[in-house]
């Protein structure tokens, strides 16, 4: 049993939920849990990679792995965490009513991490108050599990819940202050995701859904974090990294399919996008399977 196992081990005893503070993540390759895994970022800042997409995480974005989904890190730098591990099936949590909140499906259900969708990041992004709030709750969370008085069970799932709820709630509030101009810029989005594999010129893109150059460039860097060509680049990283992952293509093959016409700097590209080479993905996937 590794050190890490070990420690697991004893975090969860004989209760399927535990809380993990770290103080410093260091890059870590693809792996995978038998648990879920809801993270919160508490500081710092670092890339977070899964087998789909890869994305800047900094304080007060959270997101959800889910069991058997590889992921990993790199490129932090001072980043602390909290982990929120549980077993969903033995926990028996009554999720039902939440499932009318999209934000509950976009961030707990969903087997890839949400989309770029109307402006929002394939990730949960909280305010500072809304940080501090979900801060303290992971913190009386993991005191009900470290002292395990009685009605700890009762009270930890009704945390448990409370958090995946408020989050959900969050999501939400997102969507609801969703301004028009996002619309557009979605748009050009679902625009270079059908087109990717195709020549696309990224000066031509603001014409493409009638917004002058400036004004697409500021909406565009607010909704997703970057330019539209490294957008456009980090796109192309992501679909030759599904083909690398279904083993049906070389380095070279993934490369053009994707719109690259140079398979060095496509790993280039992939490097900088995923944290490691495509060789080295297709290493690390083929471990996370075994």
């Amino acid at each position: 049993m590794t050190k890490k196992a070990a420690l697991l081990q004893w975090r969860f005893g004989d209760f399927p939920l535990a809380v993990m503070r770290i103080s410093r993540q260091i890059t870590a390759n693809f792996h995978y849990h038998e648990f879920m895994e809801l993270v919160v970022i508490e500081s710092g800042r670092g890339i977070h990679f899964t087998e789909n997409e890869s994305y800047p995480i900094a304080s007060g974005d959270v997101f959800v792995i889910r069991k058997h989904n590889a992921h990993g890190y790199s490129n932090t730098e001072n980043l602390r965490l909290i982990n929120v591990l549980f077993y969903p099936g033995p926990l028996r949590l009554p999720l039902k009513e939440l499932e009318d909140l999209p934000g509950y499906h976009a961030l707990f259900e969903t087997r890839r991490p949400a989309k770029i969708f109307y402006g929002f990041k394939p990730h949960l992004h909280l305010n500072l108050k809304q940080l501090a709030y979900i801060q303290n709750l992971t913190g009386f969370l993991e005191r009900e599990l470290q002292e395990r008085k009685a009605g700890f069970a009762f009270t930890a799932k009704a945390l448990l819940m409370l958090i995946a709820a408020s989050l959900a709630r969050y999501y939400e509030d997102r969507r609801a202050n969703f301004q028009p101009p996002l619309a557009k810029i979605s748009e050009a989005i679902a625009y270079m995701e059908q087109n990717y594999a195709k020549p696309i010129c990224p000066a031509d893109l603001p014409a493409t859904v009638h917004m002058s150059a400036r004004n697409f460039h500021r909406h565009f860097n607010a909704a997703t974090g970057l330019s539209p060509v490294k957008y456009l680049i980090r796109l192309r990283v992501m679909r030759g990294a599904e083909l690398l992952r279904q083993g049906e293509m070389n380095v070279t093959e993934a490369a053009l399919q994707t719109g690259f016409n140079d398979s060095n700097y496509f790993s280039r590209q992939f490097r900088k996008v995923m944290g490691i080479g495509p060789r080295q993905f297709i290493t690390c996937r083929g471990i996370a399977e075994k």
